[in-house]
C-alpha cells in the first residue's frame, strides 16, 4: 500500500494502530500470520449479506433472494422486501386477521426500502410480482378525493409506490393532496373513512392497504425533513436501507437474465399458494412469550431511538409472524414462537436501519441532549431551585444559546406533564 506523504492526516491517530501492526508484521511471522488471519476473519464477515438472518432456508424467500444474488447486482433488500408485501398483500386480500388476545388486527405491512439511484428498485418488486402473477394492485392517487374512491374499489389490497419521497413531500406541499395524510393516518389505523362530495358520500369501513414504497437514499431527507420523522406520520413506516453491494459489481452483470431461475422460483411460489389460509391467526401463547422476551433485549438500555419508533416497529412483528407462517409452509392456524422468532430478525433490521436514519437526520444526537437537560434538570431541582434555560447553557457544551436551552427544557417539562418519556 502506497502512502501519500503529502496528507499527514492520513497518518494521524486513526492510523496509529495501523502503523503498530504494519510494524509487528515486520518483525516476526507470527505476527504476520495473526493479521493474515484476522484480515480472512473481517472479509468472510462483510461478505455475508446482512439480511440471510431473517430469510428462512428452502423457502420462497431463500428462492428469490439467491437468484438476484446470482444474476444480478440489485441489493438484496429489494426482492425481500417483494417478498414480505407479495406475501402480506395476499393475506389481506383474503380477509385474513391475526388475533392477539382478543384483538383482530390485520396483516398490513407499510414498508420504505431506501436505496441507491439506478439500484433496480422497480425491476426487483416488478419481477417479484410477476412472478407471483400479482395485478390486483391499488392504483396511485391522483388526489386525495381520489384516494377515497380507489381504496372504495380497494380496499384491502397492495399499494407499490416508486419515487416514494416525492409523493410524502407532495403531501405538504400540493393543496390537493393535503387531506391525504389524514385519511393515510386513519387507514394505519383501521378507522373509518368517508367523504362526501356534490354527487355523493363514501364510506369505508376497517379500511386496510399493504404498502411498499421505494426511493433514493440520496434524495431522502431533500424530501422527507425532520419535522415530518417526528411527528409520527412517517412512523407509522418500516423503513430497510438497501446499499449496494460491492462483492456484485454493477460491471459483471450487463443484463438482468433470470430466466433460468424462472421454474426455482415459480415452483416456491406455487408451493406458497398451496397454503391454505385461515380467516383468524391466533398468536400462540408461546409467541407471545418470545416477543415480550425480545422487547427489552431489543432496546438497549440509553438507545437513541425514540420510543414511538421502537413500539411501532415492535409490533410490526405480529404482522410479520403471520407472513413467517406462510413463508415455513405452516398450515395451521396458530402463530407459533418460531414464526415470531424469525419476525424479530426482520423487526431487527427495520430497527438498525431506523436508528442509523435518525442518526444521519441528527435525531439521535438530539436524543443524547435530550436525556442531558433531564439530568441536569434533576440535578438542580434537588439543589432546591427550579432549572432555568442559563443551567443547561452552563453544563451542557452542545447548547449553545439560551433559545436552544428555552426549547429543550419546554421539551422535558412537557413531557414530565404528560407523565411520559420523551
Amino acid at each position: 500500500m502506497k502512502l501519500n506523504r503529502k496528507s499527514p492526516r492520513q497518518l494521524t491517530l486513526p492510523f496509529s494502530g495501523v502503523e503498530s501492526m504494519i510494524e509487528a508484521a515486520s518483525r516476526s511471522r507470527e505476527a504476520r500470520d495473526t493479521i493474515r488471519a484476522m484480515l480472512l476473519v473481517r472479509k468472510t464477515q462483510s461478505s455475508a449479506w446482512r439480511g440471510q438472518s431473517a430469510v428462512p432456508p428452502g423457502s420462497f424467500a431463500e428462492v428469490v433472494t439467491e437468484a438476484f444474488r446470482q444474476r444480478t447486482d440489485i441489493p438484496l433488500e429489494l426482492p425481500l422486501v417483494a417478498v414480505m408485501t407479495l406475501i402480506s398483500g395476499r393475506l389481506l386480500e383474503a380477509g385474513c386477521l391475526v388475533d392477539l388476545h382478543g384483538q383482530k388486527v390485520k396483516p398490513s405491512l407499510w414498508t420504505v426500502v431506501l436505496a441507491p439511484s439506478g439500484a433496480g428498485k422497480t425491476f426487483a418488486t416488478r419481477r417479484v410480482l410477476d412472478i407471483a402473477g400479482q395485478k390486483n394492485l391499488f392504483p396511485d392517487p391522483a388526489s386525495a378525493a381520489k384516494f377515497v374512491q380507489d381504496l372504495a374499489a380497494h380496499n384491502n389490497s397492495t399499494w407499490i409506490r416508486d419515487e416514494f419521497g416525492q409523493f410524502l413531500r407532495s403531501l405538504d406541499q400540493q393543496t390537493h393532496m393535503a387531506e391525504l395524510r389524514d385519511y393515510l393516518l386513519r387507514l394505519y389505523d383501521g378507522q373509518q373513512i368517508s367523504r362526501r362530495t356534490k354527487m355523493d358520500a363514501i364510506s369505508i369501513d376497517n379500511p386496510a392497504l399493504t404498502i411498499l414504497g421505494s426511493t433514493v437514499l440520496e434524495t431522502f431527507k431533500d424530501c422527507v425533513g425532520p419535522e415530518s420523522l417526528v411527528d409520527g406520520f412517517a412512523q407509522r413506516f418500516n423503513f430497510i436501507i438497501a446499499p449496494a453491494d460491492p462483492l456484485r459489481r454493477a460491471v459483471d452483470f450487463p443484463l438482468y437474465d433470470l430466466r433460468e431461475n424462472h421454474d426455482a422460483m415459480r415452483s416456491a411460489w406455487a408451493s406458497v399458494e398451496q397454503i391454505p389460509l385461515h380467516p383468524i391467526y391466533r398468536v400462540g401463547e408461546e409467541a407471545i412469550g418470545t416477543f415480550k422476551s425480545a422487547f427489552r433485549a431489543m432496546m438497549p438500555e440509553g438507545d437513541a431511538l425514540p420510543v414511538s419508533f421502537y413500539r411501532r416497529l415492535m409490533f410490526s412483528a405480529v404482522r410479520y409472524a403471520a407472513v413467517y407462517h406462510i413463508l415455513l409452509g405452516d398450515s395451521g392456524g396458530e402463530l407459533t414462537a418460531r414464526d415470531m422468532a424469525w419476525a424479530l430478525r426482520m423487526v431487527a433490521l427495520h430497527l438498525e436501519d431506523a436508528r442509523q436514519l435518525l442518526d444521519d437526520y441528527g435525531l439521535g444526537e438530539l436524543e443524547r441532549v435530550v436525556r442531558r437537560v433531564e439530568e441536569v434538570k434533576t440535578e438542580v431541582e434537588a439543589e432546591g431551585r427550579k432549572c432555568k434555560p442559563r443551567d443547561l447553557c452552563r453544563r451542557i457544551a452542545a447548547i449553545r444559546t439560551a433559545s436552544e436551552a428555552k426549547a429543550l427544557l419546554q421539551l422535558v417539562e412537557e413531557g414530565d406533564e404528560k407523565n411520559g418519556r420523551i
